[in-house]
């Protein structure tokens, strides 16, 4: 796909943000996500990345209370990287939890 435009962008982060809402909706207190749209949708993972930590850091940032915890299931050693790089930016460790739990994924929450 290579780059992508805003309107990539926006479907990208209304799926994560739809998601988080439907989490909240029905009570669930952890909501766990995979790397959306990078596999043979061919978004780029690089950019992919930030769209998904800047979306669920901003809907925590506004319903904190309702949420325990969101994972991030990686399963390629690139993406890995992408999450251990990027998830600083978005959830510096001072101001708020992000935790390596396996090989695959990530925790931020609680």
């Amino acid at each position: 796909m290579g780059e992508v435009g805003e309107e990539e962008r926006s479907r990208l982060r209304d799926c994560y943000h739809h998601s988080l809402q439907k989490a909240t909706d029905t009570k669930l207190r952890t909501v766990a996500f995979p790397c959306i749209s990078t596999g043979i949708y061919g978004y780029p993972p690089e950019q992919a990345v930030h769209v998904a930590l800047e979306t669920v850091r901003k809907y925590l940032d506004e319903h904190h209370e309702k949420l325990d915890r969101v994972i991030f299931c990686v399963f390629l050693p690139t993406d890995k990287e992408l999450y251990l790089k990027n998830l600083p930016l978005y959830f510096p460790s001072g101001e708020s939890t992000h935790t390596h739990l396996n090989s695959s994924c990530f925790l931020v929450g609680e």
